[in-house]
């Protein structure tokens, strides 16, 4: 009987391991962008780069004026340049007292779920604002997955249009 019982337990661990918690919703994928927005304000680089699958690969076009610069991320990569910006606006917001800080609007345009609901592919809009100065904009295609009962992007193609304050 006690063996029947571990089996039992045993099953349902690995159902839930291997299929139901490998499943999203797009009410859970709206909440991880969510948090990773709150994240964003908190200056937390740790909560953004945890969100990322170990094998992460991006792409990134940004445009300043007439010049255009690609470059390919890879999960220690994109974490460094997080790490990097989120630091230098938060030294901003100290120095300024709070007066200063970077806003970032995300507006999710679309969610499609694989039918299995196990992968999932989101396409975004941002602008990032310093006060009430418009200093980019972003375009993401962004492919997540789900493991562990945590939604992890494994990567995307972002188009960036940052602008020189005036």
């Amino acid at each position: 009987m006690k063996k029947l019982i571990l089996l039992a337990i045993l099953a349902g661990l690995a159902f839930w391991y291997f299929d139901y918690g490998r499943r999203m919703t797009e009410t859970q994928i709206r909440e991880a962008y969510a948090a990773d927005e709150e994240a964003m304000r908190r200056f937390d680089a740790d909560s953004l780069c945890a969100r990322m699958a170990d094998d992460y690969s991006g792409e990134e076009t940004t445009r300043r004026g007439d010049e255009s610069v690609a470059q390919r991320y890879d999960k220690p990569g994109l974490c460094g340049r997080i790490r990097e910006s989120l630091s230098t606006m938060q030294r901003l917001s100290a120095a300024t007292g709070g007066r200063v800080a970077l806003d970032i609007e995300l507006e999710i345009k679309s969610i499609e779920l694989s039918t299995d609901r196990k992968q999932a592919t989101v396409q975004t809009v941002s602008t990032a604002r310093l006060g009430k100065m418009t200093v980019g904009r972003d375009r993401s295609t962004e492919h997540l997955i789900r493991r562990q009962g945590r939604i992890l992007s494994t990567g995307g193609e972002s188009k960036v249009w940052a602008y020189a304050p005036q």
